[in-house]
This record gives C-alpha cells, structure tokens and sequence, in this order.
C-alpha cells in the first residue's frame, strides 16, 4: 500500500494523478482485509515470528499463505502500474486500465469481489 501511497503522491496534479487516487481506497480495502485475514489465521495457527505469515507452507493454512502472497504480487502490480501512468504524466487510457485490472485482481485474491 505505501509504494502505491508513494507512486500516487509523486504524481504531478493534474488528471494522471486524480485517476490514480481513485484506486487508492480500494488498495487501502485490501490492506486491510490482508491484515485481517493474517489475524485471524494468526490466532488459529500462531506463527514462529511476527515477519512470518499465520499458518505457512507446512502449517494449518496453506491456502491462505498462497493467497496472501499472491495478493501482495498483485498490489505491485498495481505499483507498478501507477507507476507506468506516473512516467507517463498522462491518463491514459490503456495504463489506468492495468492499474484497474491489478487492482481487481488484489481485490478478488483479498477476497472482496
């Protein structure tokens, strides 16, 4: 969430930008839907450390370490993405549409569509 906090607030004002903040209450969404999940598979399966996700490969969620991992592939994605409409300077149409295409996809892995 903060690399897009930071693509976002590097962007210069104009309509590149304004496109790009629109994405970031979805990204914030799941962030913290992420967070929550980890929590609840936390409390089930504790983990060794705090830097390891709830429950991993060996543990009880598998499942859940996939997706999560995935999910934070997908939000740089979305990063990256923006980052591509922020070198541009433009809103392009084709960029704004693979920053929404990796926004869904961090949406659906987060489990929110």
């Amino acid at each position: 969430m903060r690399r897009v906090e930071m693509v976002v607030g590097g962007t210069p004002p104009g309509p590149a930008r304004e496109a790009l903040e629109a994405f970031l209450p979805r990204v914030d969404l799941v962030a913290r839907a992420v967070r929550a999940q980890c929590l609840q598979a936390q409390a089930v399966a504790p983990s060794s450390s705090a830097m390891l996700v709830p429950g991993g490969p060996d543990g009880e969620h598998p499942e859940v370490h996939r997706r999560l991992t995935r999910t934070a592939t997908a939000c740089a994605q979305v990063a990256e993405a923006a980052a591509m409409v922020r070198v541009s300077g433009t809103a392009d149409a084709g960029r704004l549409a693979a920053v929404e295409r990796a926004v869904v996809r961090a949406e659906e892995l987060a489990l929110l569509r």
